[in-house]
């Protein structure tokens, strides 16, 4: 894993950070190197991608995310204090790209919750410049606010150390939790597999009602053969979802389609979503199949499907609304997966164990 740094703000002049009880640009530096020092005693790469001094601020961002774009980087952290008007803002915050609530952002902020802060949550941070414009995922984490009493005395109190080490322990955690990239390199037990799937597919159903669990279940065995399949180990992707619209991250490889005659072909390069857990993942194939529209939204292509109680039926319109080339789709869904397996559990929030 190789991971930019950058504390924020110049030292001086231009883009110079927020002066309140501490100088801002002083305990980015502080707390930055610090977690530079943890990372790399991990066996992490670190890439510094500070900028001390620039001739204006937007230049300072612009140089932070040249040096961060000609790296491949897997994550780009920049490392800030808040201020608030009145001096009354408190706590710990993170800014992504969208608002995504990457587990390394959540897992982060309620690291440094336990510290002591409030935890202000993971943000919309789209129009910082830095977050917008790097190519690596980034998170903008803003550790307490630099001009309110109660939070610099428990951020002396605590330490830079302990900081440093909060946010560390946040992203490689969540780096190395099931469904995300580097455990999906790894081959999950079954059983394993189709719980977690299941718990987050029957979460969501009770909370949007837009795919039943036992049909999400299926799915995701089959077109990710039990999550060993390239895009479940390389794009996070337990579904084959093509780009479609997406504006998030791609991940490139042949697709196979059948005909109506049962033959094969295979079109290259196919760019299907890539994703930063599966979690992610299984959200998003719930999204897509809520929202996919051929003609500008007038209507829904899986209509028939959303809300849908029964599983066969369920998969019958999968099929007749095009999800899938394979000619038996919805039949293998319903006879190998979820009748085989007894996923149905699922749907009615009942203890699952494999036959």
């Amino acid at each position: 894993m190789r991971i930019g740094i950058n504390c924020g703000h110049t030292i001086s002049g231009p883009g110079y950070g927020a002066v309140g009880l501490i100088k801002e640009s002083e305990h980015t530096r502080q707390v930055g190197y610090a977690l530079m020092e943890k990372l790399i005693s991990k066996g992490i790469e670190v890439v510094d991608c500070t900028i001390n001094r620039a001739s204006v601020n937007r230049a300072y961002l612009e140089m932070a995310v040249t040096l961060a774009n000609q790296e491949e980087l897997d994550w780009f952290i920049s490392v800030h204090f808040n201020a608030s008007k009145e001096h009354k803002g408190r706590g710990i915050e993170a800014f992504t790209y969208q608002g995504k609530q990457h587990p390394q952002a959540v897992r982060i902020c309620e690291k440094i919750e336990k510290l002591g802060f409030k935890n202000r949550g993971v943000k919309n941070g789209s129009h910082l410049y830095t977050v917008r414009n790097t190519k690596a995922k980034a998170i903008l984490i803003e550790v307490c606010f630099c001009d309110n009493e109660e939070d610099i005395r428990l951020y002396q109190e605590v330490g830079v150390e302990a900081i440093a080490a909060a946010i560390a322990e946040g992203l490689l955690e969540a780096s190395e939790s099931p469904g995300t990239v580097q455990d999906t390199k790894k081959e999950m037990p079954f059983e394993e597999f189709v719980r977690f799937v299941g718990e987050v597919a029957l979460k969501d159903w009770k909370e949007r009602r837009i795919m039943l669990p036992s049909v999400v279940i299926a799915q995701a065995i089959k077109e990710s053969a039990r999550g060993t399949s390239e895009l479940a180990r390389k794009a996070n992707a337990l579904f084959g979802i093509k780009k479609n619209g997406w504006t998030g991250r791609v991940y490139v490889k042949a697709a196979t389609e059948q005909r109506p005659d049962g033959s094969y072909y295979v079109v290259d390069n196919t760019q299907w979503r890539a994703y930063d857990s599966w979690e992610e993942s299984i959200l998003d194939h719930n999204d897509y199949i809520a929202t996919r529209s051929t003609d500008g939204g007038k209507t829904l292509r899986y209509q028939p499907v959303i809300g849908c109680e029964n599983y066969i039926l369920c998969c019958q319109y999968l099929k007749e609304c095009g999800y899938a080339t394979a000619m038996d789709y919805d039949k293998s869904l319903i006879n190998d997966y979820i009748e085989k397996y007894n996923l149905l559990l699922f749907d009615e929030g009942l203890e699952w164990k494999a036959n």
